[in-house]
């Protein structure tokens, strides 16, 4: 787990979504130029493959309406981020792009259907050479993985979640259950929550805290103090 401690780790690649979108294959070859680690998002597509965006719906990054969920891979190659000549790209491409240069830090956006999504990403990384972690907001993502492919380093993504109605659902996410259900390696935690005391107690128990994202050298350096490795975007530890 050296490099999840010790290298800061670029948001989405190294963008600036003016010029470079997030998650895009520039920012990605920009991340590998630099040496950075790269964290990324992944989803299922409509046709089974599997794509890098981050948000459910296309409207953001891409001015389109819709899911990116009800794509497919041949779709999401005529659809550009921020108007730019980027398209939304398939994970396997990231892969090939990337090819072990440097790290992977790997998100999986998946609320429901536990399995599918998590089946064919280990397909894909069981043929790749490179370093990588996986993480997830989603206790059931992390123990699938915990079950299904032990060997390959877990994390838990957590924080406060005031916006979940339930006080059970807060409670999972912010680590005072999920730690039980699925044994993660790692803590990606909210640098907007720090300090916590459940950050702390993870810290003792010798689980790794990596901070999420520090948007300027004053935040990377706050969240360095209660953090082991730290996430970051906007510009360059």
């Amino acid at each position: 787990m050296d490099w999840l401690l010790n290298t800061p780790i670029a948001h989405r690649g190294l963008h600036d979504n003016i010029t470079v979108p997030e998650n895009s294959l520039e920012a990605f070859r920009r991340s590998v130029d630099a040496g950075y680690p790269v964290e990324l998002d992944v989803r299922l597509l409509r046709d089974g493959y599997i794509c890098v965006f981050h948000d459910l719906y296309l409207s953001r990054m891409t001015g389109e309406k819709g899911s990116v969920l009800k794509k497919t891979s041949r779709e999401i190659k005529n659809i550009m981020l921020l108007g730019t000549d980027q398209h939304i790209p398939l994970f396997s491409e990231v892969l090939n792009l990337i090819d072990g240069k440097v790290p992977i830090l790997i998100e999986i956006k998946n609320r429901r259907g536990i399995g599918q999504l998590e089946n064919r990403l280990l397909n894909l990384l069981s043929a790749y050479k490179g370093e990588y972690a996986v993480e997830s907001f989603n206790p059931l993502v992390v123990r699938w993985f915990r079950d299904n492919a032990p060997a390959i380093k877990r994390g838990q993504l957590s924080g406060a979640f005031g916006a979940l109605r339930t006080q059970g659902k807060r409670a999972l996410l912010r680590g005072y259950l999920f730690s039980r259900l699925c044994r993660p390696d790692f803590i990606a935690y909210d640098i907007r929550y720090l300090p916590a005391r459940r950050v702390n107690n993870f810290r003792l128990n010798g689980i790794p805290i990596i901070g999420y994202t520090a948007k300027s050298r004053e935040e990377y350096d706050t969240a360095s103090f209660y953090c082991d490795n730290v996430i970051f975007e906007g510009f360059t530890p």
